[in-house]
């Protein structure tokens, strides 16, 4: 009998210890979530937005987590536009003042959290002195050259990724008109923040498309040098940049159309009017 007193008392040590060990576990998850933080954000975030070093494509996030509420947050990052046609009026001046849209987020409640922190936590960071910026490639007038090269496709990139072109539209002399699937380059430059927002987005790209045709086939520094350069030059250069006059290739291909209408029309009126058997026809009637 003694012996079976002890087992609740056994029963309860071993729930207690289990439940010290879920919440360990618990506490042991939102410890490693805080610190994936950082990777979550260069991943989903960095490419557009800083914390402390400036504008990118979107707003500096130095601060962010005082200036706006958890749940807000939250919002605008798993669902921006949405958010926006909710009629938040925050959420709308942020998108008539970037002119940018940011790509909805497939990120969980605790990813966000641990990105809010990493947020939180570098905002608070002190800057750190005489840390010297890693060399950058310096852009000359062969390098930008070479980026309208890339641009075209004239000249591939060195892993095999696709030309601008193949999406891109620009207004540029010379530069034959690009494709309609994605949004026209030609004043990218200063729409996305200047070098460093153009950097950024081919740094590791935070649109679908791109995401899919770069993430084998990354740009190279070089590569992204130079279509940054391209793109400046194409922005600022207002002599050799207008929009292409489409009219002429509107009446072409009126002018093309209206001639197969009549061909198509000739050849109808020449066709066959009698059956190719007509005559073993006729000569059958005659016989009756």
């Amino acid at each position: 009998m003694p012996k079976l007193k002890l087992l609740p008392t056994i029963a309860d040590r071993l729930s207690k210890k289990i439940g010290i060990l879920t919440i360990a576990s618990i506490i042991g998850i939102g410890t490693v979530n805080a610190q994936d933080g950082e990777a979550i954000f260069k991943q989903s975030c960095g490419m557009c937005h800083s914390v402390g070093k400036g504008r990118v494509v979107g707003p500096d996030l130095k601060g962010v987590t005082t200036k706006r509420k958890e749940e807000w947050l939250h919002k605008f990052i798993k669902a921006s536009q949405s958010f926006i046609k909710e009629g938040d009026p925050d959420a709308k001046a942020i998108y008539d003042e970037y002119q940018v849209i940011m790509p909805d987020q497939n990120l969980s409640q605790d990813e966000i959290k641990s990105i809010l922190t990493f947020i939180a936590n570098k905002s608070d960071e002190k800057p750190a002195e005489n840390v010297e910026a890693p060399k950058a490639i310096p852009l000359t007038a062969a390098l930008i050259m070479k980026g309208r090269k890339y641009f075209e496709g004239s000249e591939p990139f060195v892993n095999g990724g696709t030309a601008c072109i193949s999406c891109h539209n620009l207004d540029y002399d010379n530069i034959i008109p690009g494709g309609m699937l994605a949004k026209d380059l030609t004043k990218a430059h200063s729409r996305l923040g200047g070098d460093d927002g153009i950097k950024g987005i081919l740094n590791a790209p935070p649109f679908p498309a791109m995401t899919s045709a770069y993430k084998n086939n990354p740009l190279t520094e070089e590569e992204i040098t130079s279509l940054t350069g391209f793109l400046m030059l194409v922005d600022k250069d207002k002599v050799h940049r207008h929009a292409k006059d489409s009219s002429g290739l509107l009446f072409g291909g009126f002018i093309g159309l209206c001639i197969i209408i009549t061909l198509i029309m000739i050849i109808w009126n020449n066709k066959k009017r009698k059956m190719v058997k007509q005559h073993i026809y006729d000569r059958q009637r005659d016989t009756i």
